[in-house]
């Protein structure tokens, strides 16, 4: 029996620094500034000869849904994307439900009403070519 409470002290406190390690080194957070309706557009950006435009709602709870309309040579389509998005040291990251890959940007709070993103890694490759801004929809 002696030997049993030592190694439950053991595990007791080795469980505890973990549960405390984790929670203490996950930074992520969500910067209120950029929570609420967004909208945006682009044309070439990230494909030649396609113009897309969007309406986000990024929510405080780290959640988003967008939804897309693209045109090229005068066909349009429509989709939408779910996920989940958070700020770290200065960077925000967007993790598609859809694809799973986290599309990583910098990015400067213009005022209140607007953001520009530049891109650092796209779909799961290293990009710093994409930059696009969001124009908040709902002034407060």
């Amino acid at each position: 029996m002696k030997k049993v409470i030592p190694l439950l002290k053991i595990s007791f406190f080795a469980l505890l620094s973990i549960l405390i390690f984790s929670f203490s080194t996950d930074k992520k957070e969500n910067d209120s500034k950029l929570v609420g309706i967004w909208k945006g557009f682009e044309k070439d950006g990230q494909i030649e000869g396609v113009e897309k435009h969007w309406i986000q709602q990024r929510f405080a709870d780290g959640t988003y849904v967008i939804m897309f309309t693209a045109k090229q040579d005068c066909e349009i389509q429509t989709f939408t994307e779910k996920g989940k998005w958070w700020t770290e040291n200065g960077k925000f990251y967007e993790l598609s439900s859809s694809t799973k890959d986290i599309d990583v940007y910098s990015y400067e709070v213009k005022g209140e009403e607007s953001v520009e993103f530049k891109s650092i890694k796209l779909t799961g490759k290293d990009d710093n070519t994409y930059v696009f801004s969001d124009y908040r929809l709902d002034l407060k």
